[in-house]
C-alpha cells in the first residue's frame, strides 16, 4: 500500500495536491520503489532522458530519494533516483559522517510516465550485500525533491523533522521493512 509523503511547511506549493510511495522487497536484495506525484504536473520541471549512469547532486533537481538503515543502527544508504534514469546512492557510517560510493551488482532500472494529472516513477534496485542493510530489519525514510518552474523546490517525506528539512535525520526512518532474506 502506498505511503502518503507530506509537503515541509517551509517550502510549500500550490501546484502539488499529493506524493505517495512504495517499496517492494522482491529477493536477493532487489527493490522496487514507486512514487507517485499528483497535481499540476505542468508546473514541475522534470530533467530529460540521460544515460542510466551514476551522477551526482541530482536532488538539485526533481529527484525521489530513499534513506535506509538497521533498524537500531547508525549506517544508512542514500538512494537519488532521477526522471532522467540517472541515479546514486552513498553509504554513511552514522548521520552525514563517512559517506562513501558503494558499488551497486547492477545499475538501477528507472522508469517514468505521465498523464496530465499523475506522475509515476518505478525504480527497480538491487541493494544485495550492502553492510548497512545486512539484518533484514529495516527502516526507511522516502522523500521527493519537486522542482517547479518558478524556481521553488518543494520537499516531501513521511516524516520531516523539526526545523529545516533534513531527509537524513533518523527520526523520519519512520517506515519498518522487513526482509527474509538480502
Amino acid at each position: 500500500m502506498p505511503r502518503i509523503l507530506s509537503c515541509h511547511p517551509d517550502v510549500p506549493t500550490n501546484a502539488i495536491t499529493m506524493v505517495d510511495a512504495k517499496v517492494d522487497y522482491l529477493s536477493s536484495g532487489n527493490f522496487i520503489f514507486r512514487y507517485n506525484i499528483y497535481g499540476a504536473l505542468d508546473q514541475l520541471v522534470f530533467p530529460g532522458p540521460a544515460a542510466p549512469e551514476r551522477t551526482d547532486h541530482l536532488w538539485q533537481n526533481t529527484c525521489f530519494e530513499a534513506f535506509i538503515g538497521a533498524q537500531g543502527g547508525t549506517e544508512y544508504l542514500e538512494l537519488n533516483l532521477s526522471p532522467s534514469a540517472q541515479w546514486a546512492v552513498y553509504a554513511f557510517e552514522n548521520y552525514r559522517e563517512g559517506m562513501s560510493n558503494p558499488d551497486l551488482a547492477s545499475p538501477p532500472r528507472i522508469e517514468s510516465s505521465m498523464t496530465t494529472s499523475n506522475f509515476e516513477l518505478v525504480a527497480t534496485v538491487n541493494l544485495g550485500g550492502l553492510p548497512a542493510l545486512e539484518t533484514g530489519r529495516l527502516e526507511m525514510a522516502l522523500a521527493a525533491v519537486l522542482e517547479e518552474k518558478n524556481g521553488r523546490k518543494s520537499l516531501w517525506a513521511l516524516k520531516h523533522s523539526l526545523g529545516n528539512p533534513d531527509f537524513h535525520n533518523r527520526d523520519c526512518f519512520i517506515h519498518k521493512f522487513e526482509t527474509a532474506e538480502i
